[in-house]
């Protein structure tokens, strides 16, 4: 029981009717993390576009936490990873960044109780929650690492029909067409003698499947992230609840664990705040190393 109930708190709630069967498989078009992924969206929106239109010579208040954040993703994230194709990619580097912060942070807030309560007093609104970390859903872990794994796809195709019609003087739209195949074949290593012909297709083919092996690590660790700080959270929270039952029951021995708990949790949301800005930091880090990797002339 006490292992569901900390399943069930982690877990993504689809919303009353929002379930679609589509060639028997079950799709949710919204759910508590799918809203939270909205919200963040439109928070970002509503707070960012009226900073960067405030065109002051000397920042201030949100300005200044902005600017802070563009340096920090450029100095820290797309100058290492690109060098002189920073400042191309440093747009998606910065939403993203941003965007994946913003989500990792939201189901810090007690946002889903305060939804579960709500719909006590308002039936429309029962069962519709709101406040799930949405990267602690695999779909939605899956939908970043797709953004990074085609943004290194196709950004890969376009420096290989560039460096191609540069060196070969091939038409440029002959170069984008065959891309793909100009990649691919960038991506053989330099072998020389018979070994070389052997092992240049099987080769290969380890290089391209790297790619998208790369793109499911980010996955994976973003999702393992989330998914056991929230996890650890609530067990904490829910031997808080426990304890504090047995000692309204009579049971004073057990108060000391109580307060244990709400000491640990309290302990636990900090380290939470590190870990979602870590983990938000690690995965653009990761594409940007990748976008670099596979953007080289030896790639």
């Amino acid at each position: 029981m006490f292992l569901a109930n900390v399943i069930q708190h982690i877990s993504d709630h689809a919303w009353p009717g929002a379930q679609v069967e589509v060639f028997g498989v079950r799709l949710t078009w919204m759910s508590s993390s799918i809203a939270s992924m909205i919200l963040v969206a439109l928070l970002l929106v509503l707070v960012i576009l009226p900073l960067v239109r405030r065109a002051h010579h000397v920042p201030r208040g949100g300005r200044n936490v902005l600017e802070v954040l563009v340096i920090f993703v450029r100095d820290l994230i797309a100058r290492p990873a690109l060098h002189d194709q920073a400042y191309t990619y440093l747009p998606m580097l910065l939403t993203l960044f941003i965007f994946v912060l913003g989500m990792n942070l939201i189901g810090i807030f007690p946002l889903e109780p305060l939804a579960r309560w709500i719909g006590n007093y308002i039936p429309a609104l029962k069962g519709r929650l709101i406040g799930a970390t949405p990267t602690s859903v695999f779909a939605v872990c899956a939908a970043l690492a797709s953004v990074s794994f085609l943004t290194i796809l196709f950004s890969a195709f376009w420096r290989a029909a560039v460096h191609t019609h540069e060196h070969r003087l091939w038409p440029l739209w002959l170069c984008v067409a065959i891309s793909p195949a100009l990649w691919v074949r960038r991506m053989a290593p330099p072998l020389t003698g018979l070994a070389g012909k052997i092992l240049v297709v099987p080769l290969t083919a380890l290089e391209v499947l790297g790619v998208l092996i790369k793109c499911m690590a980010l996955l994976i660790r973003l999702l393992a992230n989330m998914v056991a700080g929230h996890a650890l959270i609530a067990v904490i929270i829910m031997l808080m609840l426990q304890a504090a039952a047995s000692a309204l029951q009579q049971n004073l021995a057990i108060m000391g664990l109580s307060v244990l708990c709400v000491v640990a949790g309290a302990l636990l949301y900090v380290m939470e705040l590190l870990v979602a800005g870590l983990q938000a930091y690690i995965f653009t880090y990761l594409t940007a190393i990748f976008l670099g990797l596979y953007m080289e002339p030896g790639h």
